[in-house]
């Protein structure tokens, strides 16, 4: 019964392997997008490539695309074992600064959706991205400061789901575009909900089902 019992969690810890490797693949595939197709781009600050939607506001949507870049690239290294028990001194530098980067960009997030002029919607939508994307930071900062490392964990773990928004935000707006469904402005109230607050739901279904699970 014993080696029953261990054959079929080293079978389990396999296939979770597999699946956290492919998803981790997906993942990389999508950063990649985003940042070659639509950050690097906006790193080049003229009035003729931000538009006259955005140009007027370049002195805060550059440091939030600059910001949003380093949170982005530096999150995944963060749920990395080896570099978390090995480099713990890496582990907590790179941490604040993914801290950093996120309160910071949520701020200039929520300066750019009040100062959208797309709409009520989308400026609440972006604007409660901003917001949740500094405070769940905030709360792992507040969680590992206290040694509560289960609760750190947690709240990075939402950060990142929130800071992966900017990649699902563009990505299935190109699709959307691509396939015609709805208008511009549509798609725009739409992603700036759904890119951040549907992850975020079913990201925290996952932590508290585990929680169930174990116990």
């Amino acid at each position: 019964m014993a080696t029953f019992n261990l054959e079929h969690a080293k079978k389990y810890y396999r296939v979770n392997q597999y699946v956290m490797a492919t998803l981790s693949v997906i993942a990389l595939l999508l950063v990649g997008y985003y940042v070659v197709t639509r950050a690097f781009p906006m790193l080049v600050v003229t009035e003729e490539n931000y538009g006259s939607y955005f140009f007027p506001r370049a002195v805060w949507l550059f440091p939030h695309i600059v910001l949003s870049i380093v949170a982005i690239l530096i999150g995944p290294l963060q749920f990395i074992p080896k570099i978390r028990n090995k480099y713990l001194k890496t582990h907590r530098r790179l941490g604040r600064i993914y801290i950093i980067s996120v309160v910071l960009g949520g701020i200039s997030g929520m300066v750019l959706a009040v100062t959208s002029g797309v709409n009520l919607p989308y400026a609440v939508g972006l604007f409660g991205l901003g917001f949740t994307w500094a405070t769940s930071s905030i709360m792992a900062f507040l969680a590992i400061k206290n040694r509560k490392v289960a609760q750190h964990k947690e709240w990075m773990i939402r950060s990142y789901i929130i800071t992966f928004a900017f990649v699902t935000f563009r990505f299935v707006e190109d699709i959307l575009v691509a396939l015609e469904i709805g208008s511009q402005v549509e798609i725009l109230v739409l992603m700036s909900w759904v890119s951040w607050a549907v992850p975020l739901f079913i990201g925290e279904m996952v932590i508290q089902g585990l929680k169930i699970r174990k116990d």
